[in-house]
């Protein structure tokens, strides 16, 4: 029996900065491209060189421009400047086998327009694409997209079920053979072997047909972050890839358990439909002091008061005004309820008999956004990799990288070959199409 491989995402953003707010600053980040076609070409090589399954970006919007992310936009934090649909059809030209993803609400746009948009990226990328779907949680998102107010979370969550429902029916509308192209009988398509339908939810409808036709994987693959019991639902019924919302210890265990438990018990479905990965933030060196040298030498960068507007969003409160070095206890609800797993572990944490402070949660945020951060040789940071892979905690890996496009080289260069050495990762693709490269 082969042995099992891990899977590989990487994580992007376009805008300054993924998962460090202070890395664009460094001499040698490539910030000074972001608006360019050239940044996301570069990147989308050095991802397929590393043969990893695919990347996806993140998306964030900026409520109130200029008021509430003053910090945000003048430090440059986790800024979304360009639409990923359209950076990732410029990096499907310089690509064969990189799996293309970008993030769409259900709770804002149509079924027809995800369909569109997404089948159009699965047709130029010959059957790469990827919908992270997302059902957004903040008034402030809603008010963006004319609403004044989000759902309530089970509200949004049997929407994005009727969205994606009819999103797979917009996907059919063509037969695989469909297109005939005839120049010589003047036949360009079958109107016999197109597939009208209607959907009709409690919210969403639609009537007709996609113009898009199929293409050579079907339907792009579904991405899902499902973290409470209802998204874990959701996760189980639909995704092909799950960002599991913890990333150590035996939470990460229970929630892959639970899910791919879920997914047979509930849906039918098999527990390989499914890749589960969590998220790690690697920075990678030749040896371990010279990795950590390099850590230090980006975190010297990041600015906390950048992380201002996550924070608030991951402990429940409201932070302006409120010193940095307030001890955390004196700043978290009560009950816990509403902060995020890694500020939380941060309420337990003593250095030198110092309790954690708002500084220490805003570093945290600003140098890895609550993700864990792998140091070291390549060694080093394999054999964390391998502990929890090999442990049944996961699939594989949603891989961060804090300096643009070095900290990514770094993780080719040092941390790949390791992997293969160990027979742990795959050292060609055996497919074309996205899908293909998840599941064989």
């Amino acid at each position: 029996m082969a042995k099992r491989q891990m899977h590989l995402i990487g994580l992007m953003n376009g805008g300054p900065a993924t998962h460090h707010n202070g890395a664009w600053r460094h001499p040698d980040s490539d910030a000074h491209e972001v608006l360019t076609y050239a940044r996301y070409e570069k990147l989308a090589q050095i991802y397929e060189r590393g043969l990893f399954d695919g990347v996806f970006f993140v998306e964030s919007h900026l409520p109130g421009f200029g008021t509430d992310q003053v910090d945000t936009i003048r430090y440059g934090g986790m800024l979304s400047l360009l639409d990923p649909l359209q950076i990732l059809t410029v990096m499907a030209r310089v690509t064969r086998h990189l799996g293309l993803s970008a993030t769409m609400s259900t709770t804002f746009y149509p079924p027809y327009i995800i369909a569109r948009a997404f089948g159009t990226l699965d047709q130029m990328s010959k059957g790469r694409a990827g919908w992270n779907v997302v059902t957004s949680f903040q008034d402030s998102d809603a008010r963006l997209f004319g609403h004044d107010h989000i759902l309530d979370k089970a509200s949004r969550y049997d929407m994005a079920d009727e969205v994606v429902e009819a999103c797979m029916q917009l996907w059919d509308t063509w037969s695989d053979d469909a297109l005939v192209i005839d120049r010589e009988s003047g036949i360009f398509a079958d109107p016999d072997k197109i597939r009208y339908s209607a959907y009709e939810g409690k919210v969403v409808r639609y009537a007709g047909g996609l113009t898009v036709p199929r293409s050579a994987q079907g339907r792009p693959v579904i991405m899902q972050a499902g973290a409470s019991a209802r998204g874990m639902e959701f996760a189980a019924r639909w995704a092909e890839v799950v960002f599991s919302p913890h990333s150590t210890g035996s939470a990460l265990r229970t929630y892959y358990t639970d899910l791919k438990g879920l997914m047979v018990d509930r849906f039918g479905r098999r527990p390989g439909d499914c890749a589960v990965l969590p998220s790690v933030d690697v920075v990678a060196g030749e040896s371990d002091a010279e990795a950590a040298e390099y850590a230090d030498s980006l975190d010297v960068l990041a600015e906390p008061r950048a992380a201002m507007k996550v924070l608030e969003m991951s402990l429940g409160v409201e932070l302006k005004g409120v010193p940095l070095d307030t001890p955390l206890s004196q700043i978290v609800p009560d009950d816990g309820k509403q902060v995020h797993g890694a500020a939380q572990r941060l309420l337990g944490w003593n250095s030198e008999g110092r309790e954690s402070t708002l500084r220490d949660a805003a570093m945290l945020q600003a140098t890895s956004d609550f993700t864990p951060r792998y140091v070291g040789s390549a060694k080093t940071v394999v054999d964390q990799m391998e502990e929890l892979f090999e442990s049944g905690c996961c699939d594989g890996f949603i891989i961060t990288h804090a300096l643009s496009p070095d900290s990514l080289s770094r993780f080719v260069q040092f941390v790949v070959p390791e992997l293969q050495r160990r027979g742990l990762y795959r050292t060609e693709y055996r497919g074309t199409t996205f899908r293909d490269n998840l599941f064989s």
